[in-house]
């Protein structure tokens, strides 16, 4: 399977609270993998707020959540301070490693799990390649992105444009608001 082709999520949501959760549930998904910087909360924010840790509570009554970040330890656990959820930070995403461990923290298969993110070049990628569905996101402040995420968003610029060469279908479905959104 070609680059561009993993890149594609399952879904795209306008944000983490636009997530049909219940119907998740209904297709099996026991755990949900989250992505914390521009998913959850922007960058240049330090805490979630209390809407934020409402939900994820809420969600913690029918699934197991994770947490898996690429940013150091300090960020991830000073910004999930109130929520009692497991995480790992440094995940090196798209790589294997942080959803391995985030696989070993939850009892659920792969095809119970999804991935939630707002880059295509870390979150969705990770996850097809790890092979476990993803949702797409809106970035929370794109204006926050770090240098690295910068230069992800220049290659996510091209695999968006191959995608809608190579899977018109797919891409006005999954990802054209995202472009637009964007």
């Amino acid at each position: 399977m070609a680059i561009y082709q993993k890149c594609i999520p399952h879904a795209y949501h306008a944000s983490i609270f636009e997530i049909p959760y219940k119907k998740l549930k209904e297709q099996g998904i026991k755990s949900l993998f989250f992505d914390l910087d521009n998913t959850i909360i922007a960058y240049d924010d330090e805490i979630l707020t209390q809407k934020h840790i409402d939900l994820l509570n809420d969600l913690k009554k029918d699934f197991q959540i994770v947490v898996i970040s690429n940013t150091n330890y300090k960020r991830v656990k000073k910004a999930l301070t109130h929520l009692d959820v497991p995480y790992i930070w440094y995940a090196k995403k798209p790589l294997k490693f942080g959803f391995k461990k985030a696989m070993r923290m939850v009892d659920s298969t792969k095809d119970e799990t999804i991935v939630i993110g707002d880059q295509l070049m870390t979150d969705i990628f990770g996850g097809s390649r790890f092979g476990i569905k993803s949702i797409l996101i809106r970035s929370v402040k794109r204006k926050s992105d770090r240098k690295i995420t910068q230069f992800n968003r220049k290659i996510e610029k091209i695999i968006l444009k191959k995608i809608k060469k190579k899977c018109p279908a797919l891409y006005e479905e999954r990802l054209k608001t995202y472009v637009e959104d964007h």
